[in-house]
């Protein structure tokens, strides 16, 4: 592998055919030998149709390539040609082919998405060969597809707030490595970001403030229905589908702040009175029923394509103390024959589901929600306690699809360096070689591959008040889950990941995403000493 290493750092920077180890990230399925040299200066053409992509495509592929592309005449031959062709349905949507010769590059898929992730591909092979007048590419030829269909990041904003102009920074580069699910935490107890028309006070009120400044005079930060729109649109032309998580019965704090006759208790943590007593909606008041049956309905009309809703589901346990005595819950409890308090849950969080499917779309949840009962053609289990793995068992047992995102390695918000001090440690850290190496340690059989969906990395901003410390906790671990969620098994290598990842670095700098360096050891950056950030303020 060392061999090939080389060949990767010298092949590429001298215009040799290095047919083992393109620099691209993913590494592709199959990499074909070839002979020649492209050379392409500024002025190459480009024949690319007339769908909707073209024009993104284009934009994204003259900044990669750093030459002044032009779109090819009728009848005139092309530098690089993009091809739709007819292919079977089980090849699935992002399977494309990419060649490379003396004669340009010839880019070839089955839809859009197979287009653009092969424009993604030759962007970085061209952007790996010096710069100059005219860069001269290796010729080579690729056949490439996707182990998991699947391949996320989870954001929280409740917590700490990003903003549009930050999130569509990190749909860019989400994209350039394929990446194709953001799951977008809306809601939680430290702030509800999401506009929702009905009832304006959920931003007015529970958009007030965050995990850090909880005073009365905090900023309000949430996106308008307007932003969200434009957010989504811009994530489906990169081919990312955002996934919305209401989070419900728990986490309801800044909820219920802002509408207190929903309330459903909560717990109290010690020395700290305002976190977090009203932790739960009411799971058995009607009315609460028909606030949430609203906003789910909200929120399906500004996430048409989502396909679900992820409605959270866990650690409800933190309310419990409370329901026995909300006299809704005692009237449910006679009324449904439900004997303790997780019946009640159990019961909650089907009435909820039951709203989510009949808006035609699939319930999605964390992994408590796999003992609820829900059925399985209609539900989505994301897999996060790495403690637990009979609870994923159980799931691919009972027939659940899966979206894998275990705390241990994929939160990163753990450390991701022995160096490091500001973050979780629970029973390790989440270092960039763990990341990558996932999901190998679950030894999933074929059959448990065909129900997991596929991987996903959790940003949890407690400890993130600054853009600069999401950044820095996110990359470039999220590239290794770009990779492990692309590349089969048997093609992953770290060493051939760390050589192909090196250059990367550069590319997220110049591109304003403030990255951890493992190669130059940068030093942390933490949030220690750092003032809040209020990006974004709603229109």
């Amino acid at each position: 592998m060392s061999r090939l290493i080389g060949v990767l750092g010298l092949g590429w920077a001298l215009g040799i055919s290095a047919v083992a180890e393109v620099p691209v990230i993913p590494r592709p399925t199959k990499v074909e030998e070839a002979s020649g040299v492209w050379q392409i200066a500024d002025g190459a053409t480009v024949r690319i149709g007339k769908f909707p992509d073209a024009g993104l495509i284009l934009e994204r592929l003259t900044q990669a390539t750093g030459k002044e592309l032009k779109v090819a005449k009728d009848g005139e031959a092309a530098d690089i040609e993009f091809a739709l062709k007819k292919r079977p349905v089980e090849d699935g949507p992002s399977r494309y082919s990419l060649q490379i010769s003396e004669k340009g590059a010839r880019l070839s898929a089955g839809t859009q998405e197979g287009l653009f992730y092969a424009a993604e591909s030759l962007g970085q092979i061209v952007q790996a060969t010096p710069r100059g007048k005219i860069r001269s590419v290796p010729a080579v030829t690729i056949h490439d597809s996707p182990r998991f269909a699947w391949r996320g990041y989870m954001l929280d904003e409740s917590r700490h707030f990003s903003g549009e102009t930050a999130v569509k920074r990190l749909l860019d580069a989400m994209a350039r490595y394929k990446l194709n699910r953001l799951h977008w935490h809306l809601t939680d107890s430290s702030g509800w970001r999401i506009e929702i028309k009905k009832y304006p006070k959920l931003t007015s009120i529970g958009g007030r403030g965050n995990e850090t400044d909880r005073s009365d005079n905090a900023p309000v930060q949430f996106y308008t229905q307007e932003q969200i729109k434009r957010i989504v649109a811009y994530a489906e032309a990169r081919h990312i589908t955002i996934i919305p998580e209401i989070d419900m019965p728990g986490h309801a704090d800044a909820a219920v702040l802002a509408y207190p006759e929903h309330d459903g208790g909560g717990m109290i943590q010690k020395g700290n009175p305002k976190k977090w007593p009203n932790f739960t909606f009411n799971p058995a008041k009607p009315e609460t029923l028909a606030f949430l049956d609203d906003i789910l309905k909200e929120v399906a009309a500004l996430f048409p394509n989502a396909g679900m809703i992820h409605f959270g589901g866990d650690e409800a346990h933190f309310g419990w103390k409370k329901w026995p005595e909300l006299p809704e819950v005692q009237t449910l409890m006679k009324k449904e024959n439900l004997k303790d308090l997780p019946a009640i849950e159990t019961w909650f969080n089907r009435r909820m589901a039951t709203t989510i499917n009949g808006l035609g779309i699939k319930t999605a949840g964390w992994d408590e929600i796999a003992e609820k009962g829900l059925p399985k053609d209609k539900t989505v289990i994301f897999w996060w306690r790495h403690d637990k793995p009979g609870v994923l068992r159980k799931a691919l047992d009972d027939g659940y699809p899966v979206v894998l995102c275990p705390r241990r390695p994929l939160y990163f918000d753990f450390l991701q360096d022995p160096s490091h001090k500001t973050g979780r440690t629970w029973g390790g850290i989440n270092p960039l070689a763990d990341v990558y190496d996932f999901p190998a340690g679950l030894k999933l059989s074929e059959k448990d591959e065909k129900q997991v969906l596929g991987l996903q990395a959790c940003l949890w901003t407690e400890t993130c008040l600054t853009q600069a410390r999401r950044d820095f906790l996110t990359w470039p671990r999220l590239v290794a889950v770009a990779e492990s969620a692309w590349t089969a098994h048997s093609r992953k290598d770290f060493a051939s990941f760390e050589a192909r990842l090196k250059p990367q670095i550069g590319w997220l700098v110049a591109n304003g995403i403030a990255t951890w360096d493992p190669f130059g050891k940068a030093p942390e950056v933490s949030d220690q000493g750092a003032a809040v950030e209020y990006p974004d303020k709603p229109e």
